[in-house]
C-alpha cells in the first residue's frame, strides 16, 4: 500500500485552503491541494510553503470528466489509493452580484452537485479501507423542507438512488429554463437546490456502498456552519449574523470538518448523515 493521502477539492482559498493547512498538522500523510485554476493553486501552495507546510498541488476541475480522470491517474500512479476525500469545490457569489437565474442554476448544479457526483463516482473505487469522504454542504438551507410537498415525497433519501437524484436535478433545470420552477415546488435559489442534493448524495452513496468488501468507509455531508467567508457573506444580514447566527471564523469551522474527515479507523458513525458542529442533524 502506498503512502497515505488526503485530497481537498476547491482548496486555493477560503475554507478549502484552511482545511489543507489543518490537515498538514492533523493527518499523517500527504495532502493534495486541488484547484481548477493552476496559477491560483500554485500561488496558494507557495504561500503555505512560506508557513513551513508541505502539501502538494494538482489541477482538478470537477466540472470536466477529463480533468477528474487525469487526477485519478495521478492518484493511482503516486499512491495507489485515497484515504481522505473532502469535496469542497463549489460556486460562490458575491452579495449583490447580478447573475441571471438560469446561469446560476447551471453553475450550481453542474459544479456543486454533478461535479461532486463525478468526483465521487471516479474516485470512490480508489478509497482505501477506513477511508473518509466528506461532502461540504449547508445544513441551514440544504434541507428537504425547502421543497414543495410533492418533491419532498420524490426525494426520499431512504429509497432514492443516484439516478433519481440526477433525474430530479435535470427536471429542476428544465423548470428554471421555462421560468416555472416555483410552480413545481422548487426553491427560488439555485444554491439552496444544489445544497439539498449534495446533502442527499451522502446518504445515497453510503447505501450504494453497503456490502462493499472494503471495510469502514464513511461518507458524510458536513455543514461547517456560517463562517466569515464569501460563501456565507451572501446570506449575512445587516447586523452581521446569518439567520440570527453569528458566523464563526474559517479556522474554527475547519476544525469540525477535519474532525469528521479524520475519524479513527473502526469508527462506525456518523455515516450517511448530515453533520454540523460534530453532531448529526436531520435532513428534513
Amino acid at each position: 500500500m502506498g503512502r497515505k493521502v488526503a485530497v481537498v477539492t476547491g482548496a486555493n482559498r477560503g475554507l478549502g485552503l484552511e482545511l489543507v493547512k489543518q490537515l498538514c498538522s492533523e493527518f499523517d500523510g500527504d495532502i493534495i491541494l486541488t484547484s481548477r485554476m493552476t496559477d491560483k493553486g500554485q500561488a496558494a501552495l507557495e504561500n503555505l510553503k512560506l508557513e513551513g507546510l508541505r502539501p502538494r498541488f494538482h489541477e482538478l476541475d470537477i466540472t470536466q470528466a477529463a480533468s477528474i480522470r487525469m487526477f485519478e491517474d495521478f492518484i493511482k500512479s503516486e499512491y495507489g489509493g485515497i484515504d481522505i476525500l473532502i469535496n469542497n469545490a463549489a460556486v460562490t457569489y458575491k452579495k449583490g452580484e447580478l447573475v441571471p437565474l438560469f446561469r446560476q442554476a447551471q453553475l450550481s448544479i453542474e459544479t456543486d452537485f454533478k461535479g461532486t457526483v463525478n468526483v465521487c463516482r471516479i474516485l470512490l473505487p480508489h478509497m482505501r479501507p477506513h477511508g473518509r469522504i466528506v461532502i461540504l454542504t449547508n445544513g441551514y438551507i440544504g434541507k428537504r423542507k425547502e421543497l414543495g410537498e410533492k418533491l419532498q415525497q420524490e426525494l426520499d433519501i431512504e429509497k432514492a438512488d443516484l439516478y433519481k437524484l440526477i433525474t430530479l436535478t435535470d427536471e429542476y433545470m428544465k423548470a428554471v429554463k421555462f421560468g416555472n420552477h416555483k410552480n413545481y415546488g422548487w426553491p427560488d435559489s439555485p444554491s439552496v437546490t444544489a445544497k439539498i442534493f449534495m446533502t442527499a448524495l451522502a446518504r445515497v452513496l453510503t447505501r450504494e456502498l453497503a456490502g462493499d468488501v472494503r471495510r469502514n468507509i464513511l461518507i458524510n455531508a458536513c455543514c461547517p456552519g456560517w463562517m466569515t467567508s464569501q460563501g456565507s457573506a451572501i446570506y449575512m444580514d445587516d447586523d452581521g449574523t446569518c439567520q440570527g447566527v453569528k458566523p464563526k471564523s474559517v479556522e474554527e469551522a475547519a476544525k469540525d470538518v477535519v474532525w469528521l474527515a479524520t475519524l479513527p479507523a473502526g469508527t462506525k458513525s456518523p455515516n450517511g448523515q448530515l453533520v454540523r458542529y460534530r453532531s448529526t442533524i436531520p435532513f428534513e
